[in-house]
């Protein structure tokens, strides 16, 4: 039917199906039958992801410094990649091919980067004029059954405020989107000939978050201030149960509270040890205060003595304060630092490239290693595992 190949991996979970590929002018039809779950054995060559042509205010891209990893200059805006990996894409990049191969092939759910129902402010954000399509494309894919999950990157004085919420009340009104997070904007020192934005201030992340959390009273859940947001506030953070189903818990909404119950679990499921053991557990300055909390109760059970260690960012600047921004630069900067010794060291995995060992700086652990000799472990960024390696040192 003239679709690319790349279509059939959509039907990888089929127990059979048929396959029609032209040959040399020849149609053929093989039928396909295996188990469920078992990989079709199809492979595509140069896979190429789809490249992003906008003009951000707030790019991440545009704001790195030379010498990472050559993959995190790639700006993407794949659709793909949204319904695979859960990357938010624009909609701006989209051609007319794609939006039909969306809806014909009910990916769902895919993530978008909405920023502004106002036309104006979205346009001067991305600067890209396709932009103008974009809740005309999300009605059609709700109509369509595909489910969407959304966010707005926030700026002071752009689209925070009543703009703000008058784009959450817009995608509350469509059927398909089903969840939406509010995530302030990211800002290193690296912003030499670009825009000049900058930071919240506490009070602005207190009322952003207050009108966040008024709209999901109003709505009963649907949309949510990232954790980021309560800690520049130094505000409480929500219950468990606030987020519901914790969908947007890859966009930092929730990952505290997760996090806390994780570790609830996996010290419910131990008794007390007596392991006297010295542990130093590095993270970002944002989550050092809570894990500086977290980390009482699992001393007590364990006799653990944890120091928790927030390593500044040197690299990208003292505005960013998350974990898995920490380079193994900086890292190495922290450990040499340390006044004593200990009997482990521990790094959150989201430091490290997904199924990898690799740094942003394209440093390893091996590396770390050879310069601090420190062996680092790592655990999982969700507190998952932290309890059971804690308890077998």
């Amino acid at each position: 039917q003239g679709y690319p190949p790349m279509d059939v991996f959509y039907f990888d979970e089929a127990e059979s199906l048929e396959i029609e590929v032209e040959r040399n002018g020849e149609r053929l039809t093989f039928k396909v039958e295996k188990e469920q779950g078992e990989p079709l054995g199809i492979t595509v060559e140069d896979f190429t992801c789809i490249r992003c042509k906008n003009k951000c205010s707030f790019c991440f891209v545009d704001q790195l410094p030379k010498g990472l990893r050559e993959t995190l200059y790639v700006k993407d805006d794949d659709y793909r990649l949204s319904f695979i990996s859960g990357c938010y894409i624009t909609l701006t990049n989209l051609s007319p091919f794609e939006v039909e191969r969306i809806i014909r092939l009910k990916l769902s759910p895919i993530y978008i980067s909405v920023h502004a129902y106002d036309e104006a402010v979205r346009l001067r954000l991305v600067k890209n004029p396709n932009t103008k399509e974009m809740f005309d494309l999300i009605r059609r894919f709700s109509d369509a059954g595909i489910v969407m999950h959304t966010q707005i990157v926030c700026v002071p004085e752009i689209n925070d405020g009543d703009i703000m919420e008058e784009t959450i009340e817009k995608l509350h009104e469509i059927e398909g989107v089903k969840s939406l997070a509010v995530v302030p904007v990211g800002l290193t020192k690296h912003r030499e000939g670009l825009e000049r934005l900058r930071p919240f201030t506490k009070e602005e992340a207190r009322e952003t978050v207050k009108r966040v959390e008024r709209l999901n009273r109003k709505f009963g859940g649907f949309c949510y201030a990232s954790d980021e947001f309560y800690l520049k506030a130094g505000l409480p953070l929500p219950s468990y149960e606030y987020y519901g189903d914790f969908c947007q818990i890859e966009n930092g909404v929730g990952l505290i509270a997760d996090f806390k119950a994780n570790i609830e679990y996996g010290l419910s499921l131990i008794t007390e040890k007596k392991i006297n053991k010295k542990v130093a557990l590095f993270t970002g300055f944002s989550f050092a205060p809570s894990l500086g909390e977290i980390k009482k109760e699992i001393e007590q059970k364990l006799s653990l003595e944890i120091d928790v260690i927030a390593v500044e960012n040197n690299l990208f600047g003292n505005t960013v304060t998350v974990a898995g921004l920490i380079t193994g630069g900086d890292l190495v900067k922290a450990i040499n630092n340390l006044n004593k010794k200990y009997d482990a060291y521990f790094i959150p995995s989201t430091m490290l490239r997904e199924l990898g060992d690799m740094f942003l700086d394209s440093m390893t652990i091996k590396d770390i290693k050879k310069l601090t000799g420190v062996k680092l472990k790592v655990l999982d960024a969700r507190g998952v595992d932290t309890i059971k390696v804690l308890s077998e040192l």
